[in-house]
């Protein structure tokens, strides 16, 4: 087919052929072609001067002061004692003795020849149990519900893994013979007999995480409570406690 070679008319103005106007990005790009490039800035050249470093001085760390030990006080310490392995009979020689911390706290102390034991835990909470299961004042348990102190059988024992809830324990024998004490790694020590007219107890005291053994001497005549008032023990009443009702 033959192509057109009439000219255009420009008598018709809907005739005219239209010019595709340019896209916006290829004018700016051509106003800049046209804009003088700017002068760039003399170069001050090459420096061999040695380069300055702009750190900040680093502050000056505070002088270190010396302080000096904490101090114990000595009244804060137990006396020297001495201790199971030296010390055979407690009596009026050697009226007391002291366990070491790993003593005082694996096992159990047994008591044997006791017939009243008398503990106070450290909430000043006091009771007594003799050998024949009678009980007076407000037992304590420990957290496995076992006595904190008291009688298996003919022998009284103290718990020692829960020695932190005791503050002293007081063991009475009646009769001729005498307190037998033994720990965990079978280490013993006995009481004095007496005489007719005074005999020997046993207190156990706690100092700290230690236990102190100590043989006191009273009068052979005195009662359990004329005892116990001596050394200060006053049996805590026993208030059984009951689950809550609803109505």
């Amino acid at each position: 087919m033959a192509l057109n070679s009439s000219p255009v008319r420009t008598d018709i103005g809907f005739l005219r052929r239209r010019v595709k106007p340019a896209a916006p990005a290829a004018v700016a790009r051509d106003a800049a072609a046209t804009e003088p490039e700017p002068r760039r800035a003399a170069s001050a050249g090459l420096s061999l001067a040695p380069a300055t470093t702009g750190t900040a001085a680093s502050p000056a760390r505070p002088a270190s002061v010396a302080t000096a030990p904490a101090t114990v006080s000595p009244d804060s310490l137990p006396f020297p004692a001495p201790t199971i392995d030296e010390v055979r009979e407690l009596g009026e020689n050697e009226p007391v003795l002291r366990l070491n911390a790993r003593e005082s706290a694996v096992g159990s102390l047994i008591v044997s020849g006791a017939d009243l034991a008398v503990w106070e835990d450290a909430d000043r909470v006091t009771g007594s149990e003799s050998a024949a299961g009678d009980t007076a004042g407000t037992p304590v348990t420990t957290a496995g519900n076992r006595p904190l102190v008291g009688f298996d059988e003919a022998d009284a024992i103290v718990s020692l893994r829960h020695l932190q809830r005791l503050r002293r324990a007081l063991f009475i024998a009646r009769g001729p013979h005498t307190l037998g004490v033994q720990i965990f790694d079978g280490s013993t020590v006995t009481t004095a007999r007496g005489d007719d007219s005074r005999m020997f107890i046993l207190c156990l005291l706690r100092v700290g995480n230690l236990v102190e053994l100590r043989a006191e001497p009273v009068d052979r005549t005195a009662s359990d409570e004329a005892i116990l008032s001596q050394f200060g023990f006053t049996l805590t009443p026993h208030v059984a406690t009951r689950e809550s009702r609803s109505r």
